[in-house]
């Protein structure tokens, strides 16, 4: 088995993965340094603020970065034991949407305004599947009703939706030829709380159905409570903290973290205010030489300016890129 290949039981290794953007003549630092792994049939979920780089890391899985202003730099994308970074785009083509699919963040822009959603589903399973058209109509009628929507709205337009409509519709694309690995980038951005709650126990209904593994991206808690078995806590494009889910909300251990649960409120608890995090993330343009937290850190000495910290087991998978709560 070659250095970083998927061992037994895993979907998707993820090893040093560095992703660089270019603006205006300056180079933005998205992605540095980047492990994981996902396990078949499992929930990872990518914990971080906006702009942390979660969104680039399952974009470049998907291999749909812009071309002309970003660059993966080095590292290695398995999936299911191949490195799709050293793919020809061609078969990119036939693993994206059958292999591995994405839900996107925002509805409004992931759907095309001027075609009806039955066709927007049925083009994803012409293309991965031997079908005529009257079998990808009749199976795309039946993607809608597994999302809780009637068949007959097929002929419709994504203006005639709701916000949370054009969420199942995106879902139903995106499930349609039963992947094996789904990235859902925070799925349930700008829904209310209700719908939010519908939509996340939809996704976790099928996932089961499928018997999919799923990355999920989101800088919400409570969501990676509900449906998470990993978790991996990302701030400036790299990993701080990574374990189980017990680990990382009954343990806690790097500072990030610990300042992202002590930003909650808790009925448990009797307190005036929240503890923020203070200041704001580092600029990407302009990464620090030590520890990327440590400017907005409470608890940073002078050696975390200068010296980068490597990730250590504190326990038997729960790893931290700090150990001063260890």
């Amino acid at each position: 088995m070659q250095n970083g290949e998927t061992q037994r039981g895993e979907l998707l290794r993820i090893r040093d993965l560095v992703v660089e953007y270019t603006s205006e003549g300056e180079t933005i630092h998205a992605v540095n340094g980047v492990s994981l792994e996902l396990k078949k049939g499992k929930t990872l979920g990518l914990l971080g603020e906006t702009g942390a780089g979660k969104t680039t890391i399952a974009k470049s899985v998907m291999r749909i970065l812009p071309e002309t202003t970003s660059k993966i730099n080095s590292g290695e994308i398995y999936l299911n034991g191949k490195d799709v970074l050293l793919l020809s785009e061609k078969k990119m083509r036939a693993i994206r949407g059958k292999s591995a699919s994405m839900i996107f963040q925002d509805p409004m822009t992931a759907l095309d305004p001027v075609r009806r959603v039955g066709e927007q589903i049925e083009e994803v399973i012409r293309l991965h599947n031997n079908t005529g058209k009257n079998e990808a109509q009749q199976w795309a009628m039946e993607m809608l009703e597994t999302v809780g929507i009637k068949a007959d709205r097929a002929r419709e337009y994504p203006h005639q939706f709701s916000g949370g409509m054009k969420q199942r519709v995106v879902i139903a694309i995106a499930l349609a030829c039963k992947p094996e690995l789904l990235l859902a980038d925070e799925p349930t951005t700008a829904l209310d709380v209700t719908i939010q709650a519908q939509i996340l126990r939809m996704i976790e209904k099928l996932k089961k159905e499928l018997d999919m593994s799923m990355l999920l991206i989101t800088h919400d808690l409570g969501v990676v409570a509900s449906q998470c078995d990993d978790v991996a806590v990302i701030y400036a494009g790299e990993i701080l903290e990574s374990g189980s889910r017990e680990d990382i909300y009954d343990h806690p251990t790097h500072p990030y973290t610990r300042g992202l649960f002590d930003a909650l409120p808790d009925i448990n608890k009797e307190v005036r205010r929240l503890t923020p995090i203070t200041g704001r993330m580092i600029d990407p343009t302009d990464l620090p030489k030590g520890c990327y937290f440590q400017p907005r850190c409470a608890y940073a000495k002078k050696s975390c300016r200068h010296e980068r910290r490597e990730m250590a087991e504190i326990s038997p998978g729960h790893h931290c890129r700090c150990t001063h709560f260890a």
